[in-house]
């Protein structure tokens, strides 16, 4: 169990018991027999294992009791992967002796991919199809898995593991491995590159490598078909059940099996699985970003190959002026959001704003970009000849006009853990100032106070004394250059330098010009001189001592290596200043908006095509009657029975159930659209329902509702509720006024101290977020209003319960509760409104998008209020 202090388990207590009330109102709700259930349909699960077990349950596999031994299992391995594969391993022991091999083996498949996605993704009900044994043609028989197109929800490592897992499972009930054709691995070859012209994948392996995979891999990667394209050269093959695309083995051997190579490996190695080597392999021939020689990692430029028009491209791979690599963590990384300096934002054209998404070289894919202003801004030419770094935005903004060429983008903040997640070696790292200090301290016993303002003098005569490399203030991008480039600097100084003060003069020279940009020497441009602010660092750096003739230069000394040299013309270690550069180009802009259907409707009611081509049921009604097919329902009375479309019985006011069918009905639609607008007491305006139902029981909703979400200008996603998507951004630390808060309504949520332990009595005081409370949009909050006047009246005018929410402003949602969703989830996670942004983002505590299990990597996630959800999902 987590440990967290009595403040928190006091802020967690009271979530608990708005969220009992909550639920509370919506089982009140449902009792009135308005919806197709009696019930609230979304169950509460306390943690994973609770969630894995519901999850599964619910959809009859036999897999009672698996949440305690999860429980057992994590407190002595604390790894999710491992907990996976040994929780495969015993449930499919267990159900060897009660149910069929295959339902066993699908089970235990089933249960570990749960378990790798904590219990919340459909990947584990609607990504595998089902499993079976087929015959290997040496008689044989060998494990095939199905997979489908929701299989992607999983993510690459849960594609993957779930082949790992697969092959565990079949060693418990002694199947062989799987021993493909020649006509079955040409298949794949021909199968992957036309699914990733219909769909896109993050990777498209070469033939070589599907080969390798298929030929090795031990389970059999097959699907069902997802899309209506054929293959036309490797038809009908004899254990291959369909010539259409299969979607999920494509995205399994792909995205799963090549993409998260190491991960596999990885796994393999520490479990001892024989039968894997091939992984290795693979990895051998298509290492991350190697070179020729295997030990230096070059450029990766798989990220640019997919460029989209009118999205730029902001810095080549690893080419020199590109991002600069820092590592450190700000109040809004992490979890695959990365900052850079607000100036960048600017310089470059606005394109990358608060939360747009970028694609990057390394480490990972993606991610959103967000704003530090502590780290270094881009190096610019102005067209004035002025060549200057500018670290704040609003002096950007006064300069774009001016900018005649970016020098230097500047620093990229990426968390070292981005890294780790990433299986990606860590790159070398920027020296910065905090390492300087580190290295300072450790000679000199402390960190010298004020070395922030130091002279060249100051800076050199304490590297020389202590044996400290160079201050990182005074530091240029020496690794950038070559030895010659640096020979002519170094003459032309000489030659015709002047030192005043801490800078330098030097008369103009076009060659020159480009030297000291290419080094990041900031200078003016003045009369014909060039003015370089630290130009005495430089000169003493490149091994210039100053006299009253001009500088005494020694013989430049013959070497390779632009550090080494400058190192020993300095006397001094000089540091490589910016090691690693890191390509980026611009994914996908930033995002807060409502989700709605295409068409979007007010209600889920069929009404076919009577509706024209806004499907406007008023226009259906003006029919009279229509038929339409829906489900058919029966009254639960047994002295009535009547049979109905709708959850309540129209004689008797009882609950209905399903019958088991579904069918056209002659529906007298005008009737029910006259009773349900006087129920309300409302006018009818302009609803909007759908053509057909795509549930099983295809029950249609209460025409009410649709009077009420039209009403108010909302409308329904597929599952019933409403839902407002936003670009997912982590927050740790905020401060009141950055989210529209007073002090007054900070203390009454809760937050009472600072982060330094002070009473919060100013907003613009540093507090940690707490880790269920969120920032949405603005524009979230405005939409959100309009959701909870819709629940009010249906609360008051079709359930007869009171108004809940009584709200007359977003900030009357304050305090609030709401659930987060991301795409293809079966669950989602509880959380408070707390303030909003004014950027097309919400801002939420790691922990919160981890229990998601989303990064922050420019995909957008949703949020609905808790009571929409429980009462209409």
């Amino acid at each position: 169990m987590a440990e967290y202090s009595e403040k928190i388990g006091k802020y967690f207590d009271e979530l608990e018991a708005e969220a009992e009330r909550c639920y509370a109102i919506a089982e009140s709700a449902r009792k009135k027999h308005k919806d197709p259930k009696d019930e609230v349909e979304i169950p509460r699960a306390r943690d994973l294992a609770m969630r894995v077990e519901k999850l599964l349950l619910q959809q009859g596999y036999p897999v009672e009791g698996v949440a305690e031994e999860i429980r057992k299992l994590n407190e002595e391995v604390d790894n999710r992967e491992l907990i996976a594969i040994e929780m495969a391993k015993r449930t499919a022991k267990r159900l060897r002796k009660t149910v069929s091999m295959e339902e066993a083996i699908d089970t235990a498949i089933r249960l570990g991919l749960a378990v790798l996605t904590e219990g919340i993704l459909v990947a584990p009900l609607e990504g595998i199809v089902g499993v079976r044994t087929k015959e290997n043609d040496d008689g044989t028989r060998y494990l095939s898995i199905y997979f489908a197109g929701p299989i992607r929800s999983a993510g690459g490592t849960g594609q993957a593991m779930s082949v790992l897992i697969g092959d565990v499972v079949r060693r418990e009930f002694g199947i062989d491995r799987y021993k493909p054709r020649d006509e079955e691995i040409e298949r794949y070859k021909e199968e992957i590159p036309l699914y990733e012209r219909a769909q896109h994948l993050q990777y498209k392996p070469s033939p070589e490598e599907i080969e390798l995979i298929v030929r090795n891999c031990p389970i059999c990667i097959d699907g069902e078909g997802t899309e209506e394209e054929e293959v036309s050269g490797y038809r009908n093959l004899q254990r291959v059940e369909t010539n259409r695309l299969r979607g999920g083995a494509c995205l399994v051997i792909a995205e799963g099996m090549c993409l998260k190579a190491s991960k596999i490996k990885k796994y393999v190695d520490s479990l001892k699985i024989d039968g894997w080597d091939f992984i290795g392999e693979f990895i051998d021939k298509h290492g991350k970003g190697k070179s020729k020689e295997g030990n230096a990692i070059g450029p990766n430029y798989k990220f640019i190959k997919e460029v989209l028009a009118g999205r730029p491209v902001l810095a080549d791979p690893s080419k020199k002026g590109g991002f600069r690599l820092r590592y450190g963590r700000g109040r809004t990384t992490g979890i695959a959001a990365i900052a850079v300096n607000p100036a960048t934002m600017y310089v470059l054209d606005d394109f990358t704003a608060l939360g747009t998404q970028i694609k990057i070289e390394r480490p990972g894919k993606a991610g959103v970009i967000t704003p530090c202003d502590t780290i270094e801004g881009p190096m610019v030419l102005l067209k004035n000849g002025d060549f200057v770094q500018i670290n704040s935005g609003e002096e950007m903004k006064g300069l774009r006009k001016d900018v005649k060429r970016i020098a230097d983008i500047g620093e990229i903040l990426i968390p070292f853990g981005e890294f780790l997640e990433n299986n990606h070696p860590l790159m070398p790292a920027s020296f910065s100032v905090e390492w300087w200090e580190l290295e300072a301290k450790e000679k000199y016993g402390k960190i010298p106070e004020g070395h922030a303002n130091w002279s060249a003098d100051e800076a050199f005569e304490f590297s020389k004394k202590y044996g400290v490399p160079l201050h990182p203030s005074f530091n240029f991008f020496w690794h950038d250059m070559e030895p010659r480039e640096i020979g002519k600097l170094r003459e032309y100084i000489a030659e015709k330098g002047e030192l005043e003060g801490e800078g330098l003069k030097i008369p103009e020279n076009a060659d020159i010009k480009e030297i000291l940009i290419k080094l990041g020497a900031l200078h003016k441009s003045r009369d014909g001189t060039y003015i370089i602010g630290k130009g005495r660092a430089l000169a003493y750096t490149l091994g210039l001592k100053p006299s009253k003739e001009g500088f005494n230069a020694e013989k430049l000394p013959e070497s390779e290596d632009a550090l080494s040299l400058v190192s020993e013309l300095s006397g001094i270690k000089i540091m490589a200043k910016a090691p690693t550069r890191i390509g980026a180009r611009m994914g996908r802009p930033e995002k807060a908006k409502e989700r709605k259907m295409d068409p979007a409707p007010h209600i889920l009611f069929p009404i076919g095509g009577f509706g024209g081509n806004q499907r406007l049921i008023k226009e259906a009604a003006r029919k009279g009657r229509i038929k339409v097919e829906v489900g058919i329902r029966k009254c639960t009375n047994s002295e009535c029975e009547k049979r109905t479309i709708l959850p309540y019985c129209p004689i008797c006011g009882g609950p209905t159930v399903f019958d088991g069918r579904a069918r056209e009905q002659d529906m007298p639609i005008k009737e029910l659209l006259a009773e349900a607008a006087e129920k309300l007491g409302e006018r009818i305006p302009d609803i909007k329902g759908v053509k057909g139902m795509i549930s099983r029981e295809k029950t249609p909703e209460i025409l009410e509702k649709g009077i009420l979400r039209a009403k108010h200008g909302i409308f329904v996603f597929k599952d019933g509720t409403c839902r407002f998507d936003m670009t997912d951004v982590p927050l740790t630390h905020f401060r009141p006024r950055e989210i529209g808060i007073g002090v007054e309504t900070a203390r009454r949520l809760g937050y009472t101290e600072d982060v330094e332990g002070k009473e919060l009595v100013d907003e613009n005081q540093l507090l940690e977020l707490l880790p269920q409370d969120i920032i949405p949009s603005r524009k979230a909050g405005e939409y959100l209003l309009k959701v909870s006047k819709f629940v009010d009246d249906e609360l008051e005018k079709i359930y007869g319960l009171p108004r809940f929410y009584n709200a007359e402003s977003p900030e009357d949602l304050i305090g609030h509760l709401v659930m987060g969703l991301a795409p293809h989830t079966s669950g989602g996670v509880l959380a408070r409104i707390i303030g909003y942004t004014r950027a097309n983002i919400g801002l939420a505590h790691p922990y919160f998008h981890t229990a998601k299990r989303r990064n922050c990597d420019g995909d957008e996630d949703c949020i609905m209020l808790l009571l929409d959800g429980l009462i209409n999902f």
